[in-house]
C-alpha cells in the first residue's frame, strides 16, 4: 500500500511554502534588522551633527576656551563630552572663490590677517546603536557615528580719520567751493547749510556699496567694486540712497546735480573692506552683515581729492595790506598707501589722510632802500594722520552695540616748512619725498643787478602726537552705527599754520638764512653786504611774520579744513562695530 501512495505524495503540493519560509526567514529577519539599524543610524547621525554644530558655534564664540565650551555644549544636549574627538583652531577666509572646506585655514597660509584664530573645527564620534547587525562584528555595514562642524566669529569695526573737526564759517564755505570746485573744474555752489548738513550726516556703508554696485552694473565681489573707478555723480546718488537722514539724502542729491560722471573717482584708494572684500555684492544686509557708517562730507571731499582734478589755486590770493599778498601756487598730494575709510578686524584695519604739500608765494612791497620783495617761496609738508584699530572688546551682554569698546591707535602727522626752491618735480602727483637737503636758496631780491639776496630756511618741524583712543563706555568717543554717527575723538598738538611760518621766517636770521651779495660796479651803501642784510632782516622778517599770522594762518587753515586737514591734529571716528555672531562655515 505504501508504494502505491508514493506517486500521489510526489504530486501533492500542500505545505510547499514552509521550506521556502525556512530558507528565506533568516534573510527576511536580517533585512528587517538592517532597516532598523540603518534608520537608527541616520536618525542618530542627524542628531549628532546638530549637537556637533551647536558645540562648534559655542566654541567659536570664545576660541581660547574652545574645548571646554564644546564639551559643555555637548553635555547640555545629552551627550557624553567624551565623544569630542578633536578641536582645531584656525582662521576664517570669507572668500566666495573658496570652498567651504577651504575657508577654514588652520595654518594661516591663505588668510594670515592679524594672526588671530577666529574659527573652530570640531569632530565628534561614537559607536552607532546596532541590534541585529552587531552580530556581524567588523563585517557590519553600519559604521560608527561621526560628525564635523566648523564655525567662525569675526569681530569687526569701521574707522575713518580726518585731521580736524570743522566749524562752518563763511570763510570755510568759500574755501570748500573754491578748492573742491577747482578740483572738479566747475563753479561749486554750496551754502553753509549744505555743508553743515553733510558734516552732520552719515551714510550706511553696506547699503551704499550695494547701491553703487547696482548703478555701475557690478555683479562680482566687493573687491571688484572697490577696484574700479566710478563717476562722481553715480557715487553721490548711491550715497543719497543710503543716507541716514532725509536732509542728508537731499543735500547729496543736490551736490550730485552739480557734478557729472565725467569726473572719475578711483575707489581703491578710498575704501578698505577687510574680510568682506571677496564676498558677493548685495549681501550687506545678510547676517553677519557690514554695519558701519560713512561721514557724508568726508565721503564727498575725499572722493573729489581721489579724482584726477588738478589743484590750481593761483587765484586764491589774500591781500592784507597794500602790496602784500599771500598766493597759493600749487598743492600736491602724496601716494595713497592706506584707505580713507576701512572696515575689518583688529590688527589689520587702518585708515589715514593723504600726505599734502602746499607751495606758497608770500609777497611784500617794502620801503627798504627802494627794494621790493616780490616773492618769498614757502613749502609746507603735512604728513598723513593715521588710525589703526588695535582691539575690539565685545561685551558679554545683550547690548553689545552699547557696551562694547574699540581701541584705536591714532597719530597726527609731522609738519615741515621750508623757504627756498624745491626740486622741479616737488609738486608732481604723487609727490616725491622731500628733505631739507633738497631745498636750494631762492633769489628773492635783485636790486638793479647790483645786489642780490638769496633766502633759504628750514622751520623746526611740528611733531605730531600719538596715543590710544577708546570708543565706547568710559572712552573718549562713542561708536557709531547706521543712523547714529557716534562721536569722534581727537589727538594732536593743536598747531596752526601761523606759528609754524613765524618760526620759519624767524630762521632767516640764521647765518645761512639770508645771503646778500654785492655785485661789481655797485654804489655805496649797496656794496656793504652786512648793512644791506641788516636792513633786509629788519624790513622783511617782521612784516612776513606778521603776514603769516594775520593772513596765511586763517587762509590756509580754512583751505586745509576743506580738505579735512588740521596741522598736527587727527580726528578719528569709529563708524561702526559688529561683535561677531558665530556662524557655520
Amino acid at each position: 500500500m505504501t508504494h502505491r501512495r508514493l506517486p500521489s505524495l510526489w504530486r501533492d503540493r500542500q505545505g510547499v511554502v514552509a521550506p521556502m519560509i525556512a530558507v528565506l526567514g533568516a534573510s527576511l529577519v536580517g533585512a528587517a534588522g538592517l532597516a532598523l539599524d540603518a534608520g537608527l543610524y541616520y536618525t542618530s547621525s542627524r542628531d549628532l551633527r546638530a549637537a556637533t554644530e551647536a558645540a562648534a558655534l559655542a566654541a567659536a564664540m570664545y576660541p581660547a576656551q574652545a574645548t571646554a565650551r564644546a564639551q559643555q555644549s555637548l553635555g547640555r544636549n545629552g551627550y557624553d563630552p567624551a565623544i569630542l574627538q578633536s578641536v582645531e583652531l584656525g582662521r576664517y577666509c570669507p572668500d566666495a572663490r573658496l570652498t567651504s572646506e577651504q575657508r577654514f585655514d588652520p595654518s594661516l597660509a591663505r588668510c594670515p590677517g592679524n594672526g588671530m584664530m577666529n574659527a573652530v573645527r570640531i569632530r565628534t564620534g561614537k559607536p552607532s546603536r546596532q541590534f541585529l547587525t552587531r552580530v556581524l562584528g567588523a563585517a557590519s555595514p553600519i559604521p560608527d557615528l561621526a560628525a564635523t562642524a566648523t564655525a567662525a566669529r569675526i569681530d569687526e569695526a569701521g574707522v575713518g580719520v580726518s585731521s580736524g573737526v570743522l566749524t562752518v564759517t563763511n570763510s570755510l564755505v568759500n574755501s570748500v567751493n573754491d578748492l573742491l570746485g577747482a578740483l572738479l573744474g566747475i563753479q561749486l555752489r554750496l551754502n553753509s547749510g549744505d555743508i553743515q548738513t553733510l558734516m552732520d550726516g552719515h551714510v550706511d556703508a553696506g547699503r551704499f556699496f550695494d547701491a553703487l554696485a547696482s548703478r555701475v552694473g557690478e555683479s562680482g565681489t566687493y573687491d571688484d567694486l572697490t577696484s574700479r573707478s566710478v563717476g562722481l555723480r553715480d557715487m553721490l546718488i548711491a550715497a543719497a540712497s543710503a543716507a541716514d537722514q532725509p536732509a542728508t539724502a537731499t543735500t547729496l542729491t543736490l551736490v550730485a546735480g552739480q557734478v557729472s560722471n565725467g569726473y572719475s573717482v578711483p575707489l581703491n584708494g578710498l575704501f578698505g573692506l577687510g574680510v568682506w572684500k571677496n564676498m558677493p555684492v548685495g549681501e550687506a544686509d545678510e547676517q553677519p552683515g557690514l554695519r558701519a557708517g560713512l561721514n557724508a562730507y568726508q565721503l564727498f571731499a575725499f572722493a573729489v581729492q581721489a579724482g584726477n582734478g588738478a589743484i590750481d589755486l593761483s587765484d586764491a590770493v589774500s591781500r592784507v595790506a597794500a602790496g602784500s599778498t599771500v598766493r597759493i601756487a600749487a598743492v600736491a598730494t602724496g601716494p595713497v598707501d592706506r584707505p580713507r575709510f576701512s572696515f575689518g578686524p583688529a590688527g589689520e584695519t587702518s585708515a589715514s589722510t593723504s600726505a599734502l604739500r602746499l607751495q606758497l608765494n608770500l609777497g611784500l612791497n617794502l620801503s627798504i632802500l627802494g627794494i621790493t620783495v616780490d616773492s618769498v617761496p614757502v613749502l609746507i609738508d603735512i604728513a598723513a594722520a593715521r588710525a589703526d584699530i588695535t582691539a575690539i572688546e565685545c561685551a558679554s551682554t545683550a547690548e553689545q552695540a552699547r557696551d562694547s569698546r574699540v581701541s584705536v591707535l591714532a597719530s597726527s602727522g609731522l609738519v615741515n616748512a621750508y623757504v627756498g626752491n624745491a626740486p622741479a618735480n616737488a609738486m608732481s602727483r604723487p609727490m616725491p619725498p622731500l628733505s631739507a637737503n633738497d631745498i636750494a636758496p631762492a633769489r628773492i631780491l635783485n636790486v638793479l643787478n647790483l645786489v642780490t639776496a638769496d633766502a633759504r630756511a628750514v622751520a623746526q618741524p611740528v611733531t605730531g602726537n600719538s596715543g590710544t583712543l577708546i570708543f565706547g563706555p568710559g572712552g573718549q568717543g562713542a561708536i557709531g552705527r547706521p543712523g547714529a554717527p557716534g562721536s569722534p575723538a581727537s589727538i594732536g598738538n593743536g598747531s596752526q599754520t601761523g606759528p609754524l611760518l613765524s618760526s620759519l621766517i624767524g630762521s632767516l636770521t640764521a647765518s645761512d638764512g639770508l645771503q646778500v651779495k654785492p655785485l661789481n660796479l655797485c654804489v655805496w651803501p649797496l656794496c656793504d653786504a652786512s648793512a644791506v642784510r641788516s636792513q633786509l632782516l629788519g624790513g622783511i622778517v617782521a612784516p612776513l611774520a606778521g603776514l603769516a599770522g594775520t593772513a596765511v594762518d586763517p587762509l590756509l587753515d580754512n583751505l586745509l579744513a576743506a580738505l579735512g586737514i588740521q596741522l598736527g591734529h587727527a580726528t578719528v571716528r569709529v563708524t561702526g562695530a559688529r561683535c561677531g555672531v558665530p556662524v557655520l562655515i
